[in-house]
């Protein structure tokens, strides 16, 4: 009897344990994704991530996005708000009078029906699960709950009343606190939508039999290496430009050799051109020796030009049929930036003539500088040229606002920079939804690799014209086609919608084994600049080497979305940093933290507007200091304004981690070359001796270009006493009329 008893109690403390809530309390404040109990473990959502107010609250496959988490916040009385993390609207209820079957919908503004009430469901078979009640009670005066249709992807969720049968399980709800990614760009956000398309698409786009599509994703991967130094992009790129040029060549051949006449589409060969001439200007040479990027862009334009050019002086977009005098903003377009490019990589300006008179017809002919419009495609006949498409496409827009900017840096004339906010202004307005999404070209052979030139160009036009108001925009879009991926990381280029989970567009469109549609994304998160302060850069502020706007050579060595140098550096690599802003203030030094090697002869050229600008300061590298960072400066030539600074690095050996300039007194002429103001000992601890050549007054600066004393002098040896400084960089500043020395010192 005894021993029955034993075993009943322990019976019932089982039971009992088994009926304990295993469930983590719910923080203010903290983020949670929703997942429901039910089989499938769909998580709360909403429509293709809308961000409009009153939207549906659904159910989703988990695809680990922001638009599938939620914040919690505290509602009083032990209720709670839960607020989409991305569209930053709240879960209510869609009615005022509560009952069974109404929907729940994301509302702003609607903070009376958005309490909640989250129940731990007691049983330890569901940790972390609750029933999450409504906190008013319906019209029959019983508590409603949040249900789940069923598990299907777009089901909807709705108000229930209590369940105890088996469906129970549609009103259980797991909840798990987690970090996720910022609402916002980032190197995280980045690379994540990059694995995603590399880890499906990029095995078919190595072996391809494609071209203009394979061109096209060749610059995606550019783009990807130019906005970030990440070795595995030049990698990548190296890799499929290789077996693009291989052999044999030809339609539904391997690859298409280094010689592209067999191919009859101008456009084509315009765009295999412009992977070609990007390539030679951040890389230089293919590993592969027999694979030289600029011979390889510069014959085939040359080719391309000489057979496409019409007698108008427009360029014909396929050879056939013979006599064919149709031209199309698709092969002007890219043919005018490809010549710009050109003219650069090559110093042969007749590349640019050969743009602008392009460039010209163009917009004659196929452009409405009034509207912004970019027309598709025309005819020439007794020569009269009539518009046969006004159709607009992301893919025109882009090419035409490429060639205005490109030719705007050439010429500095005002008619393509009006163009240029033309041309971008129309496409905000006809091309996107309410919210500034591109919301055309998403499916079709061609028309999917569209919008990812779009990207490219807009990214040219905020980083050249320095427009740190249109980021946003940009950012909007990444972060919308990000939170419409699947749950294998792929983002279909209707990225305005969920890419569903069996790869078939809502046309019937399957997109399982295109490469091409599913890389506009990649462009997407890549081209959007990272934050609208990036764009105009305060001179006398710190500069991480990372954040270039466009670079030659160099690698980032990163370790997580704040940490990075720059390295890999060798003679002739730059990094380029566009407006940066001295305003009216004349700097005295650039200071920069490096990491050296036992080299000599190493510098750092500070150029202006490009590779080959004006030399306004060269920083000398130490070569004592092996893998030790430290601080070197250097004098500045007169600088003002807005800059388009370049570091040209001679040598290598050498890391970068961050830099910036400090101010010297207004109104004065910096002198170059060695400084006759000489300082000893460096670094100090009390007393510093100062030889000063001339008589003037003696200026002590703190790192962040901030007085710290002044004083005259007179010619010879002067002694400061800097026992009370903090430890630290200084920098002296002797002034004598309109001439100034500088030094520099170390206080320990």
């Amino acid at each position: 009897m005894k021993r029955k008893q034993t075993i009943l109690i322990f019976l019932f403390f089982i039971s009992s344990f088994m009926m304990i809530s295993t469930s983590a309390e719910i923080i203010p404040g903290k983020t949670y994704k929703i997942n429901s109990c039910y089989p499938g473990a769909k998580a709360l959502f909403m429509p293709n991530a809308s961000l409009n107010d009153a939207v549906d609250v659904v159910s989703w496959t988990e695809t680990n996005v922001p638009a599938q988490r939620w914040i919690t916040s505290s509602a009083g009385e032990g209720l709670f708000y839960l607020t989409n993390a991305y569209s930053e609207r709240p879960i209510s209820e869609s009615s005022t009078r509560p009952k069974p079957g109404d929907r729940l919908i994301l509302k702003s503004n609607n903070s009376n029906y958005s309490k909640w009430e989250f129940i731990p469901v007691q049983n330890a078979a569901y940790p972390n699960a609750y029933y999450i009640s409504f906190s008013i009670k319906g019209t029959d005066g019983n508590n409603l709950y949040v249900e789940l249709a069923d598990n299907t992807d777009g089901s909807q969720v709705k108000l229930q009343s209590k369940r105890t049968d088996a469906d129970s399980l549609r009103q259980m709800w797991t909840l798990v606190a987690e970090d996720i990614l910022p609402n916002r760009v980032t190197h995280s956000f980045r690379d994540s939508v990059m694995r995603g398309w590399k880890s499906r698409y990029y095995n078919i786009l190595k072996t391809s039999t494609g071209f203009w599509g394979e061109a096209e994703m060749m610059e995606t991967i550019l783009d990807a290496y130019e906005t970030t130094g990440k070795q595995e992009y030049k990698t990548m790129f190296e890799e499929v430009y290789a077996h693009f040029v291989s052999y044999p060549a030809g339609w539904g051949q391997p690859g298409n050799g280094l010689d592209w006449r067999w191919n009859e589409f101008n456009d084509d060969i315009a765009w295999a051109v412009l992977a070609s001439v990007r390539a030679y200007m951040m890389f230089g040479q293919h590993p592969n020796s027999g694979i030289n990027y600029l011979t390889i862009a510069k014959n085939n334009y040359d080719w391309m030009y000489a057979r496409a050019l019409l007698p108008s002086g427009m360029l014909r977009w396929k050879q056939t049929p013979t006599g064919n005098q149709g031209s199309n903003s698709c092969i002007n377009g890219p043919a005018e930036i490809a010549a710009c490019y050109l003219a650069i990589a090559t110093g042969d300006d007749s590349y640019y003539t050969k743009a602008k008179d392009l460039y010209a017809l163009q917009r004659q002919y196929l452009y409405d500088p009034n509207s912004g419009k970019v027309f598709d495609s025309g005819s020439w006949s007794n020569g009269v040229f009539t518009i046969g498409n006004h159709w607009v496409s992301t893919y025109n827009q882009g090419t035409f606002l490429g060639a205005a900017l490109m030719l705007y840096q050439r010429y500095g004339e005002t008619m393509y920079l009006n163009d240029a906010h033309k041309i971008a202004e129309r496409t905000r307005l006809d091309l996107c939804n309410a919210s500034g999404v591109i919301n055309v070209c998403g499916s079709g052979d061609d028309l999917q690799g569209f919008k990812g030139i779009l990207m490219r160009y807009l990214r040219r036009y905020i980083v050249d014209l320095g427009l740190p108001d249109k980021v946003e925009w940009m950012q909007r879009n990444a972060l919308q086609a990000y939170n419409n991926r699947n749950s294998a990381g792929v983002i279909w280029t209707a990225w305005w919608v969920k890419s569903a989970e069996n790869y078939i567009f809502s046309d019937g469109y399957n997109f399982s084994n295109k490469a091409f549609g599913t890389s506009t994304a990649v462009s997407a998160a890549f081209n959007a600049p990272l934050s609208p302060e990036l764009i105009i850069k305060d001179a006398f502020k710190t500069m991480e080497a990372e954040n270039f706007d466009y670079l030659r050579g160099v690698i980032v060595e990163r370790s997580d979305d704040t940490t990075a140098i720059v390295g890999n550096i060798a003679d002739g690599y730059y990094t380029a940093y566009n407006h940066v802003d001295f305003g009216s203030e004349q700097p005295a030094e650039a200071v920069f933290q490096i990491q050296g090697s036992r080299q000599s002869g190493r510098t750092v050229e500070i150029r202006i507007g490009s590779p080959s600008g004006s030399l306004i300061g060269t920083a000398e590298i130490p070569s004592a200091n092996t893998g030790e960072w430290v601080t070197v400066n250097c004098q500045l030539q007169e600088v003002s304004g807005r800059q388009n600074i370049y570091l040209v690095y001679r040598g290598s050996g050498y890391k970068i981690d961050h830099f910036h300039f400090l101010r010297g007194p207004n109104g004065t002429k910096n002198i170059g070359g060695s400084s006759p103001l000489k300082v000893y000992p460096n670094p100090v601890k009390d007393n510093l001796l100062v030889h000063t050549p001339y008589d003037g007054r003696l200026y002590v600066y703190d790192m962040e270009g901030n007085e710290t004393e002044s004083f005259h002098v007179t010619a010879g040896e002067t002694n400061i006493n800097v026992s009370a400084y903090n430890a630290g960089l200084y920098l002296l500043s002797l002034r004598s009329g309109k001439v100034m020395s500088c030094a520099r010192f170390m206080k320990q």
